[in-house]
């Protein structure tokens, strides 16, 4: 007789919308073996919670907060005390056998959890936090944290967190959903002429993706380059902002705000020729690999792990964050130089295909899950593993003499 799956939490914060990281916990249930291990997702939103039913993954909501970061309130301990108590709950009623915390805020509560649990604690890093950051949420002491890219974990082993716990899982993409939907007729709905380049942003609009500069840039390329169109994909609240920004650069007739595409990956494959991540905080790049399955080169700014993606002047383009004359000048080539655009875009493609794929995503966690199960209980208590107090110690006296000379926080 086969043995019971295991029984996994999931635990996630964050907005009330599906992107990256959300995106990535659907990609990962939906294909997980499911005779092995059994999901329940925790979370704080709405519409998470209604994707994963639909997946018929068994889902707990409740409100989340975290201490002394981000939104207020950042000193209600009483509502951290209400968390510990209510994982501790679904933990024991469900059987719970591992914990995952799909960012590196639940860790906070979910460390003790885990603790009095005596279940291990995956901490799953979608962006690379500051030192800060990775203090209070207590990141060096989960029993494993895996970064989507290297750059995400980095920071951990600097501060001197032993790297044997800690592991890089690329995102990946699956063809098979990705290319779902229609969109041949855009282009003509839009207005723009069979001769003219389509250039692409998808993502959220917000700061650290770089929209703004994007379209700076792109008025200059404009300006040059008249037969070329921005189409930005995604929603956030900074859409506003942006369409009053791209109406004084003078290009509001060629940067079409989509708002929302529920397939980026047909909008990619049929309407666009050169796709751009401008993003100044970054932590994998999903659509980039997206455009790389379409076949698209990519002009990306050098954030967190994208040099483990984009290999500079073979399959794509990698400028400075913040360098827009840099960018200019790639965009510019790509524009002029089909033969450049097909090279990097088949490139990248079979980077893709190699190395990116949702397949190689969902087995590396099985893999992983399969080895944590596999280690003695007594090792996920009170009693281990934890990081050295150097870590804390070195870190308050840091923050103690920054302070004394007058310098700004990290």
């Amino acid at each position: 007789m086969s043995p019971a799956p295991a029984p996994i939490l999931f635990a996630h914060y964050g907005e009330d919308w599906i992107r990256g990281s959300e995106r990535c916990l659907l990609d990962l249930l939906a294909h997980i073996d499911r005779d092995r291990f059994s999901p329940l997702v925790w979370c704080n939103g709405q519409t998470l919670a209604e994707e994963l039913r639909a997946l018929a993954v068994p889902v707990h909501v409740s409100p989340f907060s975290v201490l002394f970061l981000w939104d207020p309130p950042k000193w209600a301990l009483h509502r951290t005390v209400r968390l510990v108590r209510e994982g501790l709950d679904l933990v024991r009623r469900h059987g719970i056998r591992l914990i995952h915390a799909n960012s590196g805020a639940p860790n906070q509560w979910m460390l003790p959890v885990a603790r009095a649990a005596g279940v291990p604690l995956l901490t799953h890093l979608h962006v690379p936090y500051i030192v800060r950051d990775r203090m209070v949420l207590l990141l060096h002491h989960a029993s494993l944290v895996v970064g989507v890219t290297h750059g995400c974990v980095e920071g951990l082993i600097e501060d001197g967190m032993p790297a044997a716990r800690t592991r890089t899982i690329y995102n990946g993409v699956d063809p098979a959903e990705w290319g779902r939907g229609d969109e041949t007729g855009l282009r003509e709905r839009l207005g723009i002429g069979k001769g003219d380049l389509v250039l692409a942003r998808v993502g959220s609009l917000i700061h650290r993706k770089g929209v703004d500069a994007m379209l700076r840039v792109f008025a200059r390329l404009l300006a040059e380059r008249p037969r070329c169109h921005l189409l930005v994909a995604g929603e956030g609240p900074d859409r506003g902002r942006l369409e009053s920004m791209a109406r004084d650069l003078g290009i509001a007739t060629r940067a079409h705000f989509l708002g929302f595409v529920p397939s980026s990956g047909a909008l990619l494959r049929d309407a666009v020729d050169i796709a751009v991540s401008p993003a100044r905080v970054e932590g994998f790049g999903l659509t980039v690999i997206e455009a790389g399955l379409a076949g698209l080169p990519v002009v990306a700014t050098r954030t967190t792990g994208m040099t483990e993606i984009l290999r500079s002047g073979e399959n794509g383009v990698i400028v400075d964050v913040g360098d827009e004359a840099a960018m200019l000048v790639a965009l510019r080539e790509l524009v002029d130089r089909p033969e450049l655009r097909e090279r990097y875009g088949r490139a990248l493609e079979a980077t893709v295909r190699e190395r990116f794929l949702t397949s190689s995503y969902v087995r590396a966690f099985e893999q992983t899950y399969a080895a944590l199960l596999a280690g003695n209980p007594h090792d996920w208590g009170w009693r281990g593993p934890w990081s050295s107090p150097s870590i804390y110690t070195r870190w308050i006296a840091q923050a103690l003499w920054r302070r004394w000379r007058g310098e700004a926080r990290p």
